[in-house]
């Protein structure tokens, strides 16, 4: 590990024999050698427990997996979602009870005077098919209003309220042959932050339309390039690097759900 020379010792600057550690080529006299091998030591220590520390957290994941900050936010965005949809379930709630009451009170009015035509027939005891027919009609048609209020339905919204989540899992990759005679499906005109050009693509996602979707790692943006197309589109980040809601920070994969 050491040379012998008389030299100036690295940490007393005297002239002394001196040992020159091959690890800082910084030479020492025996003294301040051991000092410095004494230093080296500890440091190896701080190495072991950092070390050691890791191991455990290690352990510790393997037999609570759901403890990982990962599940916690998960778990967090799970709880604002339920929130999010109580919160809009009672608003429906509340609209359909009032549009209810509103629907019962004019079916109310109505089945009251389907009574009293009822009643007028009994009272005089002259009638006939047609008018049975019709208050027969009158019943039927109070009775589907009740079960399928006219002024007040349910509709499906393909746009969703609540922010998905997607989870970037990179993946090895298999490995390929490559094509001599392949063409460029995206980018191919220069590093860049043009639509038509990439800055050090990283993950790609094909679509079943062969649409593909490139994390462009350096420009901090998600890019969907259209089969055929000649220039991509942003659909995520492009806003210069950072942790804001429209910003990404050199994304490396993306998966298209």
């Amino acid at each position: 590990m050491v040379k012998t020379n008389k030299t100036q010792c690295f940490t007393c600057h005297r002239e002394n024999n001196t040992y020159t550690c091959e690890g800082c080529t910084n030479r020492f006299c025996v003294i301040h050698l051991t000092e410095h091998q004494q230093i080296l030591n500890e440091q190896l220590h701080h190495i072991i427990d950092g070390y050691n520390q890791f191991k455990e957290r290690i352990n510790q994941q393997k037999q609570s997996p759901l403890n990982h900050s990962l599940i916690k936010k998960i778990d967090q965005w799970e709880r604002n979602a339920i929130e999010i949809i109580q919160q809009k379930a009672q608003e429906y709630r509340d609209v359909v009870i009032e549009s209810l009451q509103t629907c019962i009170n004019h079916i109310e009015t109505k089945f009251n005077d389907l009574n009293k035509q009822i009643q007028q027939l009994q009272k005089e005891n002259d009638f006939n098919e047609i008018q049975l027919n019709h208050l027969r009609n009158q019943l039927r048609k109070i009775t589907e209003e009740l079960h399928s209020p006219s002024n007040i339905s349910i509709e499906q919204d393909s746009q969703a309220f609540i922010n998905k989540i997607s989870i970037v899992s990179e993946k090895k990759s298999k490995v390929s042959k490559w094509n001599q005679n392949a063409i460029s499906m995206a980018g191919g005109n220069g590093e860049g932050q043009e639509l038509s050009q990439l800055n050090r693509p990283f993950g790609i996602f094909i679509d079943k339309k062969k649409n593909i979707f490139i994390a462009d790692d350096c420009n901090h943006r998600i890019v969907e390039w259209k089969y055929n197309a000649k220039e991509g589109q942003i659909i995520a980040g492009g806003n210069n690097r950072g942790n804001r809601m429209d910003q990404l920070n050199r994304p490396t994969n993306v998966i298209v759900d």
